[in-house]
């Protein structure tokens, strides 16, 4: 903490990180050129007269907008919509939102509101304020919003600190009976079922995959999930897993539950050891059905 003298007025700033102006008690009207000690901007991201935006989380980009409520002297620099790339998470990656250059005895602040826009897969987990006008602005984690002052004496820094959301646990999953392919003279058996929960952790899964005579049994799978590209990602429900076989063989397969019969219906891609069996937009199948269910199997 730092006392500040700003004319008779004393005010009390915090020393964190956005850049502001300093205030007593969020009172803009004593943001004037300081007649005794002026106050020093800290961090060095921040100067007076500028406010500086932060963001530290996963990598990724991050977008904000800023609006200025308060007064807008001649000159001044408000940039409205903000992005922010992180490349390494850990590592703080500022930019200047707001620049002031001029003003007279009676420097009435610029009020900004900073809101940063919804990141997926993140929660904004905190927002500080540092420099001299910390004590003026404010912060509403919930609302992502920090509030600020700044005019041409006093400069703040504001930090909005995100962490990685896990996504939620996909607790469908698909059963199946001997569902059989065939694309030029390749047939492709698959039985089994895949997706649910372990019980104690992981994936409630096992399939066999037979190709030219070889059984691929797949005990345990690796991953079981929605499909985010390639084939079949285009088709509500569909689902991918991946596992390697007793044989050491890396299996993939995607399938999508299109409907009753199962044939001419249901679609099924096959990958061993990055070979696609049936081609690379899979096939219908000729026997068999499969059943997508939307519902929780096992633990969750």
């Amino acid at each position: 903490m730092r006392n500040l003298k700003l004319g008779s007025a004393v005010a009390t700033c915090a020393s964190i990180a956005l850049v502001v102006a300093c205030s007593n008690g969020g009172d803009s009207s004593r943001f004037a050129a300081p007649t005794g000690l002026r106050a020093d901007v800290v961090p060095s991201t921040g100067s007076a007269g500028i406010a500086t935006l932060c963001k530290n989380g996963p990598a990724g980009t991050y977008t904000f907008t800023v609006t200025n409520s308060g007064t807008t002297n001649a000159g001044d620099v408000l940039v409205a919509a903000p992005s922010i790339t992180v490349v390494t998470p850990g590592t703080p990656v500022c930019t200047d939102v707001y620049t002031r250059t001029t003003g007279g005895s009676s420097d009435a602040p610029a009020i900004l509101a900073i809101v940063e826009n919804a990141a997926p897969g993140t929660d904004l987990q905190s927002i500080t304020l540092s420099g001299p006008g910390a004590q003026a602005g404010s912060v509403d984690v919930p609302g992502r919003k920090a509030t600020v002052y700044i005019n041409k004496y006093h400069g703040d820094v504001a930090s909005f600190v995100n962490v990685a959301v896990a996504p939620p646990p996909v607790c469908d999953f698909i059963t199946f009976g001997r569902l059989v392919a065939t694309v030029n003279g390749v047939k492709v058996v698959v039985s089994g079922n895949i997706g649910g929960n372990q019980p104690g952790g992981g994936i409630l899964s096992e399939f066999h995959v037979e190709a030219n005579g070889v059984d691929n049994h797949v005990a345990n799978v690796d991953t079981y999930g929605p499909i985010a590209s390639g084939p079949l990602s285009s088709l509500t429900n569909s689902r991918i897993s991946t596992g390697t076989a007793k044989n050491g063989v890396a299996v993939e397969v995607r399938m999508w539950d299109g409907g009753e019969p199962g044939k001419g219906t249901d679609i099924l891609y096959v990958k061993l050891n990055g070979v696609e069996l049936l081609g690379p937009s899979g096939a219908f199948i000729d026997q068999g059905n499969m059943q997508y269910h939307s519902n929780c199997r096992g633990p969750g």
